[in-house]
């Protein structure tokens, strides 16, 4: 009984940590409008944190050298992963927030995203990030 106690024990953490790993943390992604996002930490649970930085066309809260980037948190569940970033990162502040939802694939993870923000109708689109490093 006590094998049976302990090797179930081995399976649920192995299992845990696999579940987590799914999103390589740390990790850096670029996607196809040349954003960049940066993962730092993962909980046991699949949450993680990290930056992004905005390079989209057409869009506000541009990051330069004197705009930093923005906080990016998320969760990640075997290949679903889910992410938000709110544009305000204390020197601007664009009263808007996108929520990012996707699978991974290898080094590729393929998003449906949606922006919303107070006065503005919801603005939705795609991006692809593939991991860099």
């Amino acid at each position: 009984m006590k094998r049976v106690v302990t090797a179930l024990i081995f399976v649920v953490a192995t299992s845990v940590s696999a579940f987590a790993q799914s999103l390589p943390v740390p990790s850096y992604w670029l996607n196809q409008r040349g954003s960049e996002m940066k993962l730092y930490t993962i909980t046991p649970t699949g949450d993680f944190t990290g930056l992004y930085w905005n390079h989209a066309a057409g869009f506000k809260c541009q990051n330069t050298p004197i705009n930093p980037p923005y906080t990016v948190t998320g969760h990640a569940s075997g290949t679903s992963v889910t992410f938000a970033v709110v544009w305000n990162n204390g020197v601007q502040n664009c009263n808007s927030k996108t929520v990012w939802r996707g699978q991974l694939n290898g080094k590729t993870l393929s998003t449906k995203w949606i922006l919303t923000g107070n006065g503005m109708p919801p603005i939705t689109g795609t991006d692809i990030f593939q991991q860099q490093w």
